[in-house]
């Protein structure tokens, strides 16, 4: 293999588009890293546990000049509040721009940001391209498997849209087309066409995906897509994981169908286990043999978070602690939080050193890249900003 393509993602320069080609080469097959020449000494602001910003200028879409920044370098494009983050395979980074009601994504090896969803003022199913389309508080993203499907939870539309990226559609996964809500009685579960304000989506290992439909307090499972070439679940195969269309308290094992106090949000981890949170009674994990939910890992969650993310390749669990200005980390099987990055306090201090000397405000999303580097959404600081190599950052720190 030429050394060309590889010295330039792994060179040592920096911004955003060296960034990016970091993350983009965390996905290649380790065989290949040993062709790369040495580099020596990384900078402080590439050591595992330390911050950056990779996205985002802080200035928030909505001052003189507006939106803008697509077909530039990342750090240059304007974020109004961005919140939910979700990877492809590849290394392309998908951001929820919230109050600019828009899908950006970060091109892992050129590091320009473009528009892919939203930012128009006609319904999605008259749009002739995702761009044209309203796409009103994007509360949750998630790629499919093959990565030619992103998935967008709308909670004021209450609707499920999946969208191509590269040719531009956007077209009806879940929810009424009207985008009214649908109320479930109890154990009216297997609807797939009600929703009722959905806070989040996920997609496992196998390509099946998860919906937090917290309106109706059940998680919904579509696929999934077995051996198809398209990465769209097969919608015909619907089945409730959790939960059962009614307010409930779960315990330390109960079968998947108690009701739910308060669901929260959700992710999946690498062997397609399902963790969501439940506002009375904390983190819960889906048996999906037992069918049964369980408490087996019930670590002191922050209030409310409002992302959480499962590394798969380590099983950390990240969430942020938005109030506190915080992001934790919580190794398998712990209860007890160890902080990633933020001190406390509201702010923007600290990009080239540790993270957990850092000021965030508000961080809102949170997404673990190909490479194991932890990307955050500081939402009312308007970036998106990286902790490099996080699990190393942790286990050096604990020891």
């Amino acid at each position: 293999m030429p050394l060309g393509p590889l010295a330039a993602r792994f060179g040592c320069g920096t911004g955003a588009a060296h960034t990016f080609a970091l993350l983009r080469a965390g996905a290649l097959a380790l065989a290949a890293l040993t062709l790369v020449p040495s580099c020596g000494t990384p900078p402080q602001a590439e050591m595992p546990g330390t911050i950056e910003t990779v996205v985002g200028t802080g200035e928030p879409g909505w001052l003189e000049g507006g939106y803008g920044g697509d077909a530039g370098d990342a750090n240059q494009a304007r974020l109004n509040a961005p919140g939910a983050l979700a990877f492809a395979a590849d290394g392309t980074l998908y951001i929820a721009d919230t109050d600019n009601n828009r899908i950006r994504s970060v091109n892992p090896d050129s590091g320009t940001v473009n528009t892919v969803a939203g930012g128009g003022a006609t319904d999605w199913a008259r749009a002739e391209c995702a761009t044209a389309a309203a796409l009103p508080d994007i509360a949750g993203l998630a790629v499919s498997s093959y990565g030619d499907t992103l998935y967008a939870a709308s909670t004021l539309q209450n609707q499920v849209v999946a969208i191509d990226p590269h040719e531009c559609t956007i077209e009806l996964t879940a929810g009424r087309a009207d985008g009214s809500a649908v109320q479930l009685s109890e154990h009216e579960t297997g609807e797939l066409d009600g929703l009722w304000w959905p806070k989040d989506v996920a997609v496992g290992p196998d390509g099946t995906l998860y919906i937090g439909d917290s309106g109706n307090d059940r998680v919904v499972a579509v696929g999934p897509h077995e051996a198809r070439s398209s990465g769209r679940p097969d919608s015909e195969y619907v089945r409730v994981v959790a939960g059962n269309g009614a307010p409930g308290r779960s315990g330390a094992t109960t079968p998947a169908d108690t009701g739910i106090g308060d669901l929260g949000r959700l992710d999946v981890d690498g062997e397609g286990s399902v963790f969501f949170v439940d506002g009375s009674a904390g983190l819960r994990k889906v048996d999906s043999y037992k069918n049964t939910v369980t408490a087996d890992w019930n670590p002191r969650l922050p209030e409310d978070p409002q992302a959480i993310a499962v590394n798969p390749r380590t099983g950390r669990l990240f969430a942020t602690d938005t109030a506190r200005n915080l992001v934790m980390a919580y190794a398998p099987g712990s209860r007890e939080p160890t902080v990633v990055a933020g001190t406390g306090s509201r702010g923007f201090t600290g990009d080239g050193g540790p993270a957990d000397e850092a000021d965030l405000d508000s961080p809102g999303g949170l997404a673990v890249s190909p490479g194991g580097d932890l990307y955050i959404a500081d939402t009312h600081n308007h970036r998106i900003r990286m902790v490099h190599d996080v699990d190393t950052a942790l286990d050096d720190r604990t020891g």
